[in-house]
This record gives C-alpha cells, structure tokens and sequence, in this order.
C-alpha cells in the first residue's frame, strides 16, 4: 500500500505542474457569434475556409487571442490584416480589418487591441472577422482552442490490475460483482 500512495502522490503533483509555455490561455480575439465555422479542405485544391468568422458590429476591437509577438501586420490582397507567432510555432491571424494597431515585431498579451473590424474582402463583409490558426504552418480549427476538453482523471489501484476481465467487453448489463462477466 505505501508504494500505491507515492504513485498517487507523484502523479498528482504532476498533473498540478505548472503548463509548458505552448500551453497557454486563449480568448476569443471579439465577442460575437461565430457565423461561419472551419470547413478544412476535402483535397490539395478544393473548397475550403480555413478559420471562423465571427459577426461584430464595424469598429470593434479586434484582441490578441494570445501571448505572442506579432510578425504581420498590412495588406493581404486589399484586406488589413495581423498574424502573431506564439510559442509552440502556433501562428493566429485576424482578417478583414477597417484600421490595424499593431506594427511588426512587437510583442503582444491575451487581450491587446490589435485592430478594429470593418474591412472587408472575397465573401466577407465589413461586419465579419476572420480568425484562422496554424500550428507548424498548417491549419487547424481555432475554435478548439476556446473549446478545451476538460481532463479526463480515473483512479485504479497500483497493486492490483483495475479490471479482472480481459476479454471482450460484454457490455454493463452483463457484469456480475466486481466487474466479473455473467454467463
């Protein structure tokens, strides 16, 4: 039994360890509906949306989703936009800004203003912000990083095996005491 309680103790402590530098609170950069969701690619060159779009008012501020430095800050074709480079090789972007804040190199908090939505560009009018995120160049859905699964923590003793059954799962209604399967 001692044995067990130092496991415990270990694996407890390590779980309240403090999180890496690429694990950080985010925040959605508006406070608005999400009116168009991610839509990856279904081939190299076919129909895609490679991040949301939130639905503001012109003239909200647009906020660092992140702690990061910022490594873009101008035109996009005909649209104002910013891109910030977080830890992790995590890059954020907002999209279809009437007026940017921000200038290259310059490091940024969760929160800081980085723009105000307005702009405008192909299929997206002045009332939309577009949100996208990479992480080592490729993109992935940034609603996940508002959407964290909450850990998933199970107990099971050290010094014995946690189930006696090896088998197949017969399913809960076929379980007897203990976990054992009934015939």
């Amino acid at each position: 039994m001692p044995h067990s309680r130092i496991v415990l103790t270990v694996l407890l402590i390590a779980l309240a360890a403090p999180a890496r530098a690429s694990d950080q609170e985010w925040s959605p950069p508006v406070n608005g509906p999400i009116v168009r969701g991610y839509e990856p690619p279904a081939g190299p060159f076919g129909p895609q949306h490679i991040g949301i779009d939130y639905g503001v008012p012109p003239g909200t501020p647009v906020r660092a989703a992140g702690d990061g430095v910022v490594v873009f800050a101008g035109l996009v074709g005909r649209s104002k936009s910013v891109a910030i480079e977080h830890p992790g090789a995590r890059r954020t972007t907002y999209a279809y800004l009437r007026r940017i804040a921000v200038t290259a190199g310059k490091p940024v908090s969760r929160g800081d203003v980085l723009g105000f939505s307005g702009g405008t560009g192909p299929r997206h009018g002045p009332e939309v912000v577009h949100f996208g995120y990479r992480v080592n160049g490729r993109p992935h859905d940034p609603a996940l990083l508002f959407d964290r699964p909450r850990p998933r923590i199970s107990l099971a003793p050290l010094d014995a095996p946690a189930c006696r059954y090896t088998g197949p799962h017969p399913g809960p209604s076929r379980l007897g005491p203990g976990g054992v399967p009934q015939k």
